[in-house]
């Protein structure tokens, strides 16, 4: 009897507990965070680009671009390089820097607020030794081999392009012509013959950036190696691998200061996909906003020489990928109806003539996307391509 007395009390707790609970939902606090962010580095053997931008409120991760700023690298003999301003808030110069000085980043920005960086020296990056991939069940991952015979880099970071080419699925010798009103077949349009000035090429290449954080270390070894460090992931049946794909690493050498600051980004970002997005904990670079010492600034201005490595990688080498473009064309009869149902909705591909080739009995046809790879990349073929 007192066993049942207590669970029969246990229960009305309970029910007493759950009729009570409510769904606790904190207010989301929209807050427009507006700190500077500094992305690009000091090139000991090319043009030094540094990219100015402003984070956003939490509900939006697009990038604000700083315009009409003052950026100057300043030399620890007090010679001073003023950038040149581009699109987008992208500053540049082509200046030759020496090795045997110091460098630090100076910022005045349109508003009247003053950045700078600590000093920091010109560091050797060594070559890239080779980048070899490997097959895997889910798709190839491309890894990077380096070292440094002096053992003075240990900490490096890895950035990459990806290019690939496009070939259409079909090719088109007809186009769609709009006609100002309709015809006697009561048709809003024509389909006519392509001239040679109007061809539809016959390939493209689509670039990707990469944007996850590359980063990785000797310093726990004995000798200054890294070892299949992996770079970049094509998934299974990407349409990267579709025909022809290439990959050029770029390879940077780092501080201890430099490499712990990109440990923490890549941290902090790999839940989040972008060093704009709101940040879960704050991360300090060398950066600093002399107007308002309180104010974070996302960035940390490093200087390095670059080393680059291209790989081509064929599909031949993928056997089994099994990438599908989910092209299908469509043949219709050639009468007003019919043609009006499918086109111009569609690319007219080519048709088909009646057996005393006198007549036009049906046109084929396709989704634009498989007939016109400018859809999906540029026509221009990049220098690089092999």
């Amino acid at each position: 009897m007192k066993k049942i007395y207590i669970g029969l009390c246990l229960s009305v707790v309970m029910l007493l507990l759950f009729q009570c609970k409510e769904a606790y939902e904190p207010d989301i606090i929209s807050t427009d965070l507006n700190y500077l962010v500094v992305e690009g580095f000091l090139n000991g053997n090319g043009q030094t680009s540094i990219k100015l931008s402003r984070t956003r409120t939490n509900a939006s991760t697009a990038q604000a671009p700083e315009l009409k700023a003052n950026v100057v690298i300043e030399a620890d003999n007090s010679n001073r390089v003023i950038l040149t301003e581009g699109a987008n808030g992208n500053y540049t110069t082509n200046a030759v820097f020496s090795s045997a000085l110091k460098y630090k980043l100076l910022i005045h920005t349109s508003a009247g607020k003053d950045y700078v960086s600590e000093f920091v020296s010109l560091l050797k990056t060594p070559a890239i030794d080779s980048l070899p991939w490997k097959r895997v069940n889910q798709g190839v991952q491309i890894y990077v081999n380096t070292h440094d015979a002096e053992n003075r880099t240990k900490y490096y970071r890895w950035e990459f392009e990806e290019t690939w080419i496009i070939i259409p699925t079909f090719y088109s010798i007809l186009k769609i012509v709009k006609l100002d009103k309709h015809g006697p077949d009561g048709l809003s349009f024509q389909i006519v013959d392509r001239t040679p000035a109007d061809a539809l090429p016959t390939a493209c290449w689509q670039k990707e950036l990469s944007t996850n954080i590359r980063i990785g270390s000797s310093s726990k070894l004995v000798a200054d190696v890294i070892n299949l460090a992996p770079v970049s992931f094509i998934p299974y049946s990407s349409w990267k691998l579709d025909r022809r794909y290439s990959i050029l690493v770029k390879q940077y050498a780092l501080t201890a200061a430099g490499f712990e600051y990109w440990e923490n980004m890549k941290k902090n970002t790999e839940g989040l996909g972008s060093i704009f997005d709101p940040q879960p904990s704050e991360v300090r670079g060398n950066m600093m906003c002399v107007t308002d010492p309180d104010e974070p600034v996302i960035g940390f201005f490093d200087a390095s020489t670059l080393e680059e490595k291209r790989l081509y990688i064929n599909i031949a080498q993928v056997p089994d990928w099994r990438y599908r473009t989910g092209c299908e064309s469509i043949s219709v009869k050639n009468d007003p109806d019919s043609l009006t149902t499918i086109f111009p909705q569609y690319t007219p591909l080519d048709y088909v003539l009646s057996r005393d080739r006198k007549v036009i009995e049906r046109y084929t046809g396709a989704p634009q996307e498989c007939v016109d790879c400018r859809l999906k990349g540029s026509a221009i073929k990049p220098d690089f391509w092999e």
